[in-house]
């Protein structure tokens, strides 16, 4: 499945927004991001898990862990742009893995999607998903949406996540602006979004 490929693709984009609009990979080295590698592992897991080979609820018990903990590092970084949207995808993951021990997808959704299913299908097809039935719990959060150039399916969360994702990463490389206070945040409408978050959390 091309979940992984989402997410770098996501990744490529933001940095070449943010170089389109004057930043500098080289402002990614004062980033001032909080546990930022084990952010980017955790961010891998999320990604790669779907092709892990992972018997029983393995994949699903990692994938627990690593949304958490990234929510975990998202708390300690709630300031910065595009982790309030992040976060809130992060938690919508969380909520529907949870209560279903594996992220929900339709068969017809795997189908769209260019990737085929043994017959009868599998409770499991891989390591993440669950197939959607009767007795799942909150399906509209699960993988709903069919990325067939990719061979990918994913969810509103998933979506929530990379948009912050995306704005996080564009953020970092064009770095602290003109308009920035030197503890890196911004003036106005900046800091307007970021306090309901930030309240919550505390």
């Amino acid at each position: 499945m091309g979940e992984p490929l989402l997410f770098l693709l996501v990744a490529a984009a933001a940095v070449a927004v943010g170089l389109a609009r004057g930043g500098a990979l080289g402002q990614l080295r004062d980033h001032g991001v909080k546990a930022v590698w084990l952010a980017v592992g955790c961010l891998a897991v999320q990604a790669t898990v779907v092709v892990l080979p992972m018997p029983g609820i393995g994949g699903a018990v990692l994938l627990v862990a690593a949304l958490a903990t990234l929510l975990g590092i998202a708390r300690t970084n709630a300031r910065l742009a595009g982790v309030p949207l992040l976060a809130l995808g992060l938690i919508l993951n969380l909520i529907v893995v949870l209560a279903n021990l594996g992220m929900p997808v339709r068969a017809e959704t795997l189908e769209r999607a260019g990737i085929g299913l043994e017959q009868p299908a599998p409770a499991r097809p891989d390591a993440k998903h669950v197939v959607d039935h009767d007795g799942t719990r909150l399906g509209l959060l699960g993988d709903r949406l069919a990325v067939r150039p990719l061979r990918a399916v994913t969810g509103y969360g998933t979506v929530i996540e990379l948009a912050g994702l995306f704005l996080l990463l564009q953020h970092l490389v064009r770095g602290p602006g003109p308009f920035r206070r030197d503890d890196g945040t911004a003036h106005g409408a900046h800091e307007a979004r970021t306090v309901p978050w930030t309240t919550w959390a505390e």
